[in-house]
């Protein structure tokens, strides 16, 4: 038997995929795992920075006729705040990956919650336009930089501390509260920052037009023509006009300032809980597969951009949600041409976002009791979202007959159906690329969602292009998914590990699927 373990020669990818060993409770030899009840207060901190970074990134949208009136910005500068954010976590959320993977989650996340802590605080130094903008930009950047960990780590906290019938649950939590960051910023935006309230004013100019009049030559000497004697002629003229004058100047400026206060308490306080007590991983891992030695950061980056597998479910995640992501930050500008208010556009987006992240909790729950099923699920759900999308684009060019309840429907049709999947995306891409620390393999899907939503917020820098367009590229973007969910093939290696691994209590040996060499299949005992 050992000379047949001895000619297998066990490969280095395989070897990553033993677990290794400790000694279990009882003194000998075991996988030696454990559950520990603290995983839930660890999982409520890492939330709440997940919440309190979304809210800070869509700060200005729900509130965008307020913040140009008291800020002087225009529609491009709400949306290049959203997008100075974007960029900064696309040029940083690799290397905080692989300080993620070296130094662990708590020294990550004490590095996140400064950044964003310090970012919201700045921004309460003055609403004067010119400062005020530069440290909104400020804090755009350090919180992009600061959501690194939040929005990449879910699948890392999940693996770290939650056994497999947990795993997708804890990430869909992860990502309910970041969504909810991003929903709740709809509604508390617009209640604690009044909208702008105006008032019609008519004037009248009083004017003089200036006439001129060309009077006698002057002759020089030999009665040459040498000049004209010029005089003005004037007369008075009227004109009316009408202009509109915000009332409410003092009230939207104190108003802002509340709210921007609220933010930065949710940033101290998430610091403070980070500081208290968030450990980098338990004392014993909750499942084999946690246990298992990850593939070495560089090394595993470059075997993740080979894998063609990964590339599909990553773009089927990038694509659609990266736009949606954007797409709801700029809600209030999208619904403008109908007419339809910063109030009533908040709401649409809290209910959107607010059914969407609940969606993605019920659905990964299912998918944790009906293991190995995700790519059924994600293929359903962009089914509809192609429906709810294509609803929404002919409802808004009014190819039918326009109401606000059936935009409302379409609004959160939406929401369930392109956000419901996004933990399953997170999942199923760790699956695909198992033994890549789910770090790495979360960080290249954030950072491939950012790049998108970079190149839609960048459109909008293109003068006169209107609105349109954002509903079309929401759809496009449905209908691109599905293809990519329909050729992934589905592969369970990290949940395979799980189920397959056997501890004998008798011998304390134990035991994993691997494959061998030739590709097929063997066991080998440990």
């Amino acid at each position: 038997m050992s000379e047949k373990l001895d000619k297998m020669a066990i490969p280095e990818e395989v070897a990553e995929r033993l677990p290794i060993l400790g000694q279990s409770a009882e003194g000998g030899p075991g996988s030696d795992t454990a559950v520990y009840s603290r995983r839930w207060y660890v999982l409520v901190v890492f939330c709440l920075g997940s919440f309190s970074q979304a809210l800070v990134w869509n700060t200005w949208g729900p509130i965008t006729e307020s913040a140009e009136i008291v800020l002087n910005w225009q529609d491009s500068n709400i949306g290049m705040l959203a997008n100075y954010g974007n960029i900064a976590f696309m040029f940083t959320v690799l290397p905080m990956c692989y300080f993620m993977d070296v130094k662990g989650l708590r020294v990550s996340l004490l590095i996140c919650s400064f950044l964003v802590m310090t970012g919201t605080v700045i921004r309460c130094f003055t609403l004067e336009p010119v400062p005020a903008t530069w440290l909104a930009n400020i804090c755009a950047v350090l919180n992009g930089i600061g959501g690194s960990v939040p929005f990449a780590g879910p699948a890392a906290l999940s693996s770290v501390w939650f056994p497999p019938d947990q795993r997708a649950t804890a990430t869909a939590i992860v990502s309910f509260a970041n969504y909810l960051g991003v929903s709740l910023s709809f509604i508390i935006g617009p209640q604690m920052v009044s909208s702008p309230a105006y008032k019609t004013v008519n004037s009248t100019e009083n004017g003089t037009v200036t006439d001129t009049v060309r009077m006698t030559p002057v002759l020089g000497s030999g009665h040459t023509l040498r000049s004209f004697h010029v005089l003005p002629l004037f007369s008075n003229t009227q004109s009316n006009t009408t202009h509109r004058e915000v009332m409410n100047k003092p009230t939207l400026i104190s108003d802002i300032k509340s709210y921007l206060y609220f933010q930065a308490g949710l940033g101290v306080l998430f610091f403070i809980l980070v500081v208290i007590y968030f450990p980098a991983r338990p004392p014993k891992p909750p499942s084999p597969s946690a246990s298992v030695k990850r593939t070495e950061y560089f090394k595993g980056l470059a075997k993740l951009l080979r894998n063609g597998s990964v590339w599909l479910i990553v773009l089927a995640y990038a694509i659609p949600t990266g736009i949606l992501g954007v797409w709801q930050s700029v809600l209030d500008v999208n619904l403008k041409p109908l007419g339809i208010s910063q109030n009533t556009a908040g709401y649409m987006g809290f209910w959107q976002t607010l059914a969407g992240c609940t969606s993605g909790l019920i659905i990964a729950r299912f998918a944790d009791i009906f293991m190995k099923r995700m790519k059924l699920f994600l293929i359903t759900l962009f089914l509809g979202a192609v429906a709810s999308s294509a609803w929404f684009f002919i409802l808004w060019e009014k190819y039918i007959p326009f109401n606000l309840v059936s935009l409302y429907a379409a609004c959160i049709l939406i929401g369930i159906l392109f956000n419901g999947g996004i933990p399953l995306f997170y999942e199923i891409a760790c699956e695909a690329s198992y033994p890549i620390a789910e770090g790495v393999t979360g960080g290249f899907l954030t950072l491939i969602n950012n790049i998108v939503g970079i190149c839609f917020l960048f459109v909008m820098l293109i003068p006169n292009i209107g609105q349109s367009w954002m509903n079309e590229v929401l759809l496009a973007s449905a209908v691109l998914a599905l293809p990519l969910l329909f050729v992934f093939p589905e592969r369970y290696r990290r949940t395979d590990l799980d189920i397959t691994i056997d501890i004998k209590p008798s011998s304390g040996d134990l035991q994993a699927s691997v494959t061998t060499e030739d590709g097929e299949p063997g066991v080998v005992g440990v």
